[in-house]
């Protein structure tokens, strides 16, 4: 069975779950910290999406920003950027910064349908997006299979993005 999950944009009281979702989902050295996701919280709520299942518990999220333009510089999106110095609020471009799910939700086709659901939740609020771009370990096959399915490409290869591996710019096209 299936579960059932509600979507809701995050808030202040919500970094407890997201940092235990963080530190279930990634090495330490690619955590982001509890600042990050604040800064992330208080300048984009509207890009900040959590998934919560039918008890309640917040079993994953999604966290976004508004670019004007792609960067060339591979640091801008680097674990721990700082979102104010990129996200722009009309920016027509959203850089998917993060997406996890506690390992319990993982399988079974929750991370394709959450990252779809996440994706449509941000869209409807934020009318502006016109693509979307993120970046992925190399290493990482079934992330990069969720975004594949979505209908993402491979634009860039950024060497050592990540500890021991590169990492992969993928890019959607909404138009």
């Amino acid at each position: 069975m299936t579960p059932d999950f509600s979507l809701r944009n995050a808030d202040l009281l919500d970094l407890y779950a997201v940092m235990k979702i963080e530190r279930a989902s990634f090495e330490p050295d690619i955590q982001e910290t509890e600042a990050v996701f604040r800064r992330r919280i208080e300048l984009f709520p509207e890009g900040f999406v959590l998934f919560t299942d039918s008890a309640g518990k917040t079993a994953g999220y999604l966290c976004s920003e508004l670019w004007s333009s792609i960067p060339e510089n591979p640091a801008d999106f680097s674990v721990g950027h700082d979102i104010s110095a990129m996200h722009c609020a009309d920016g027509k471009i959203l850089y998917i910064s993060s997406f996890a799910l506690l390992p319990e939700y993982r399988g079974h086709g929750n991370g394709t349908r959450l990252f779809s659901k996440g994706l449509s939740f941000i869209k409807k609020r934020v009318q502006s997006v016109q693509e979307m771009v993120l970046l992925v370990n190399e290493q990482w096959t079934g992330a990069r299979r969720i975004y594949e399915s979505y209908g993402f490409n491979r634009t860039a290869v950024i060497p050592d993005a990540f500890p021991h591996s590169a990492g992969i710019v993928m890019q959607f096209t909404s138009e």
